[in-house]
This record gives C-alpha cells, sequence and structure tokens, in this order.
C-alpha cells in the first residue's frame, strides 16, 4: 500500500486520480511568519546594497519586474530630439513609476532615482570621444546630458533624489566619468563640486583624478575651437574653487560634511601643479609641447588672470 501510495504523492495526484496543481500541493505547509521589524531593516537594507553593487539598473528592475519595468527607461527623457512637453510629461510618468518600484522593493525611492541617474550619466560619458582621454563632451553627449539633468531637477524639486546616494554611485564609473559631466552637475545644480569631490572617501584618489583631467583640460583648450568657451568656464571654475577653498580660513558651520577635506583636496591639487610647472621649467620643455601647453594655460589663462587672484571669487 505505501509503495502504491508514493507515486501518487510524487506526481501530485489526489486518491481519486485527479492531478493537482503546485498551489494546492504546497497550501497549508508554508507558516506565515508574524511581522519582524528588525528582519524588515535587515531585508530593506540587503534591497539597498543589492541596487549599489548591480552594474545595470535597469537590468536588474527588469529580473524584478520584468518586461514592465522597460517603461522606466530614461532613453526617451534623454532624446535630444524630444520637445519640452513630452519631456515633462515623461519626467512625471517615470517619476510616478520609480516610486511605486521603490515601494514595491521596499527601499527609498531617492536612492534608486540616483542609481538610475548615475547609470544613465556613466552611459552618456561612454558615448563615442574624440580624443583618447576626453575631458570635455561631445555635442550630442552634452545634449543628451542636459536633457536628464532636467530630469534629475524635477526628482529633487519632488523630493525623490539622494544626493548623497548619487556622489557614491557616481565615484563607481570614475574611469569613464568626464570633467564637463561633473561640471554640469555644479552648475545645474544636482550636486557642487564641493560636495562631489568631499564624498570621495579617498582624498588623495580624487586629488589625483582631478589633477590629471585639469591637465588634460588645459592641453585639450588651445586644440579645441569648438568646445574653447565651455573649456574656458570649467577651468575657470575650478581655479576659483581651489582658491576659495583652499585658503579659506573660515570653515562654514552649516555644512555637514567634514569641513577639513576639501582644503585637503584643493591644496593637493595646487601642490601638483606647482610641481608640474616647476618640473617643466627645470627641464626645459619645448614650446607648444603639451607640457608647455598645460603650464600656460593653468597660471596665464585666455583673458588674464581669473577674478578669484584679485580677491573676488565667490563660493558655488
Amino acid at each position: 500500500m505505501s509503495d502504491s501510495w508514493v507515486p501518487n504523492s510524487a506526481s501530485g495526484q489526489d486518491p481519486g486520480g485527479r492531478r493537482r496543481a503546485w498551489a494546492e500541493l504546497l497550501a497549508g505547509r508554508v507558516k506565515r511568519e508574524k511581522y519582524n521589524p528588525e528582519r524588515a531593516q535587515k531585508l530593506k537594507e540587503s534591497a539597498v546594497r543589492l541596487l549599489r553593487s548591480h552594474q545595470d539598473l535597469n537590468a536588474l528592475l527588469l529580473e524584478v519586474e520584468g518586461p514592465l519595468c522597460k517603461k522606466l527607461s530614461l532613453s526617451k527623457v534623454i532624446d535630444c530630439d524630444s520637445s519640452e512637453a513630452y519631456a515633462n510629461h515623461s519626467s512625471s510618468f517615470i517619476g510616478s513609476a520609480l516610486q511605486d518600484q521603490a515601494s514595491r522593493l521596499g527601499v527609498p525611492v531617492g536612492i534608486l532615482s540616483a542609481g538610475m541617474v548615475a547609470s544613465s550619466v556613466g552611459q552618456i560619458c561612454t558615448a563615442p570621444a574624440e580624443t583618447s582621454h576626453p575631458v570635455l563632451l561631445t555635442v550630442e553627449q552634452r545634449k543628451k546630458l542636459s536633457s536628464l539633468l532636467e530630469f534629475a531637477q524635477y526628482l529633487l524639486a519632488h523630493s525623490m533624489f539622494s544626493r548623497l546616494s548619487f556622489c557614491q554611485e557616481l565615484w563607481k564609473i570614475q574611469s569613464s566619468l568626464l570633467l564637463e559631466a561633473v561640471w554640469h552637475l555644479h552648475v545645474q545644480g544636482i550636486v557642487s563640486l564641493q560636495e562631489l569631490l568631499e564624498s570621495h572617501p579617498d582624498m588623495h584618489a580624487v586629488g589625483s583624478w582631478l589633477f590629471r583631467n585639469l591637465c588634460c583640460l588645459c592641453e585639450q583648450m588651445e586644440a579645441s575651437c569648438q568646445h574653447a568657451d565651455v573649456a574656458r568656464a570649467m577651468l575657470s571654475d575650478f581655479v576659483q574653487m581651489f582658491v576659495l577653498r583652499g585658503f579659506q580660513k573660515n570653515s562654514d558651520l552649516r555644512r555637514t560634511v567634514e569641513p577639513e577635506k576639501m582644503p585637503q583636496v584643493t591644496v593637493d591639487v595646487l601642490q601638483r601643479m606647482l610641481i608640474f610647472a616647476l618640473d617643466a621649467l627645470a627641464a626645459g620643455v619645448q614650446e607648444e609641447s603639451s607640457t608647455h601647453k598645460i603650464v600656460r594655460c593653468w597660471y596665464v589663462p585666455e583673458g588674464g588672470l581669473p577674478e578669484c587672484a584679485a580677491g573676488r571669487c565667490l563660493p558655488n
């Protein structure tokens, strides 16, 4: 009797020969667990870690929710040909979808949206570039980034965007992050240069990254007439920030970040530039060489010294 009963159970059939569904087989076997606040918090933290560690957030959302999550794609929002009215409608729609998705995943919507925007910034920056080590965006990249930042401003205005999480996500794509993109984030009020730089866990590493990119910016300023205005504005803003923050005496008590971080970065970059220039002079670099162009651009920018040299620079 027992031998004849086992096959029926394994095949999912009841004694009458009717095949039972898995839901019926499992009914009554799963005990409902009582709500545990501590366990719920751990699950929430695990979900946040999964979002932050996943390389492709859109792919992760598809894994969780299926094809319907394709509606969360930002491709339409950053479409250069989309009209302003359509872009606003798309921002509202995607913002609503993000809120729903965050609710289902059990994570703050600000973290979810920050990861998605950072991922899109990375995709824009990794598009085909004009130079081997670019710091400037192409015209097409600049248009797409502008549309994306409009969407980010919408999220900020509706308290659906975490600045801190966004900064952390950006540094994960540091190797592909273009300096001009960082500058636009500052100018458009998404995250300030100071806020972004201070969020990096390694001040020496971020100083090295800045120095390398600023050298490339100076070198490309004279080689590119198409982006000259943008490059000059970038260099001016960076120099003003370095001088203002590097030699300030009174720390801003309103800041929530550690006050010693920013002077550490700015002084590090200024020292690197000074040593670079002194080494170039000692080596007797030839005029019109890349090194000569960098030194000339940094210390004698077109149009004379920046306003901060006369003590008139303003924060941010």
